[in-house]
């Protein structure tokens, strides 16, 4: 499946030699997991980064990722999470989170 990350530009450079790691999830949550998103709720990813991380939307960037269908568990529409560390191998193209600023802002 092609599904998406939203991050953050600093820490853009290391998803991308290390890809996605599980070890690098918030230690506070309740599921320890890679979180990704589909295409449809790309807004939602930048928005819910910009929060989490206090960052302005053009510190944004959003991934695609490609991961086998059998490593994803679906949180709810539009959102899942990976237990696995993704490899950087897995990382395809890059979105500005500027791109979803307007219908971030609907």
């Amino acid at each position: 499946m092609i599904l998406r990350h939203a991050t953050t530009r600093q820490r853009l450079e290391s998803i991308r030699r290390e890809g996605l790691r599980v070890a690098c999830a918030d230690p506070q949550a309740k599921i320890k997991a890679c979180w990704l998103h589909t295409a449809s709720q790309s807004a939602w990813g930048a928005v819910h980064t910009m929060r989490k991380h206090h960052a302005t939307l053009e510190d944004v960037v959003i991934v695609e990722v490609t991961v086998p269908r059998s490593w994803l568990t679906r949180f709810r529409t539009g959102l899942w999470y990976c237990t696995q560390d993704l490899p950087a191998s897995a990382i395809g193209r890059e979105y500005a989170g500027s791109e979803f600023g307007a219908s971030a802002s609907e």
